[in-house]
């Protein structure tokens, strides 16, 4: 019986354990899947930007020098930006297929616990058929076909009573103890 219970406690602690793995993971997903679009939507803005100045017909003109360091800083800074969200995308891409492996093994424990559950009833019924339950009061059995024999009356005894005046003087004391008796002889 304590296997039976033992087994019931890592059921529930295995059960337990499945339930905070999963908001773990759900949690976690929500903030990767919040990154990666951030990531997506910075990717796009960047090549937008791109996108616009390979467009353009003509360069602007520098107004001098310091303009033209500071220009090929921003673009060095927008194409570092570009790399590290590209980078961080594929990080997102990377977490989330560890994600999904997660998902399967928490599963495949699923399954493992819906066996043990499923082994753990066959338990119960197996235990609860082999011990003896609380006797059940006996039923009077349904008469079947035929009634039993009617019970014999008793017997008057074959031998004559031979103190009859026993029997008499109880009775008459009983008489005396009416009044209305005593007094007749």
């Amino acid at each position: 019986m304590s296997e039976g219970l033992d087994m019931r406690g890592r059921y529930e602690a295995a059960l337990a354990e499945v339930e905070e793995m999963k908001r773990r993971l759900r949690e976690h997903a929500q903030r990767v899947a919040a990154r990666e679009k951030e990531l997506e939507q910075l990717r796009l803005d960047v090549a937008g930007r791109q996108g616009r100045r390979r467009t353009a017909t003509a360069p602007p003109a520098p107004t001098g020098p310091d303009r033209s360091d500071e220009l090929a800083r921003a673009i060095a800074d927008a194409e570092k930006r570009e790399r590290e969200a590209v980078q961080e995308l594929a990080l997102a891409k990377a977490e989330r297929e560890r994600l999904e492996e997660r998902e399967q093994a928490i599963r495949k424990v699923e399954r493992e616990l819906a066996g043990l559950r499923m082994h753990l009833q066959e338990e119960r019924k197996r235990l609860a058929g082999s011990e003896p339950r609380e006797p059940e009061p006996t039923r009077d059995p349904e008469p079947e076909g035929q009634p039993p024999p009617p019970t014999p009356l008793p017997q008057p005894p074959t031998d004559p009573d031979l103190e009859p005046a026993a029997t008499a003087k109880v009775q008459r004391s009983s008489m005396l103890a009416d009044p209305q008796l005593k007094k007749q002889p």
